[in-house]
């Protein structure tokens, strides 16, 4: 199973770097369009003291909602059946607790695996990995720095991203 397949955001990475001057963090933008192809939709540039910090970090925030909801449909569905699999191996090794009910034990297993693949899509759900890039991004804005935040798709633009502003700032951060 992907991360594709899980969450619903467009642009579900994120790379930042901070600067002490305007000029500096207007030219990694510009290089991010010109050298690594990044389109005007997927660069922001969060001044200090920006009122639209937030907005700008988090684009896709009306996605979050669904895949919040995605995430914990998939995740349930995928323990589930991991505890299905795993009261089969044991109703099948022939415990004497499994075999006396092998129609509780597979309930009970589907109901406790479906309930850690919902622990884990919350997890997913509130996005720990841009916790470094809002934590960057939030401290530079209130010490006075500018910040270029990329929007990724996948891994290849995140990683393009990051190559190229680590050229033009010793403080960056990504998430995963």
């Amino acid at each position: 199973m992907t991360q594709a397949e899980i969450i619903s955001e467009r642009f579900p990475h994120k790379v930042s770097a901070v600067f002490h001057n305007e000029r500096r963090a207007r030219d990694a933008a510009k290089a991010l369009a010109a050298k690594a192809g990044f389109s005007s939709d997927q660069i922001d540039l969060v001044d200090p003291h920006d009122p639209q910090l937030a907005h700008k970090v988090e684009k896709d925030s009306g996605a979050i909602f669904s895949t919040i909801l995605r995430s914990h449909a998939v995740l349930a569905v995928v323990g589930a059946v991991a505890g299905l699999i795993l009261a089969g191996v044991f109703v099948g090794a022939g415990f004497d607790w499994a075999t006396t009910s092998p129609g509780w034990v597979y309930g009970v297993f589907a109901v406790v695996g479906g309930a850690i693949g919902m622990l884990g899509a919350g997890l997913v759900s509130i996005r720990p990995d841009h916790e470094p890039v809002i934590a960057e991004t939030q401290g530079a804005s209130k010490h006075g720095e500018w910040t270029v935040v990329v929007h990724a798709r996948d891994e290849d633009e995140k990683h393009r991203a990051d190559e190229l502003l680590e050229h033009y700032s010793k403080e960056v951060a990504e998430s995963l």
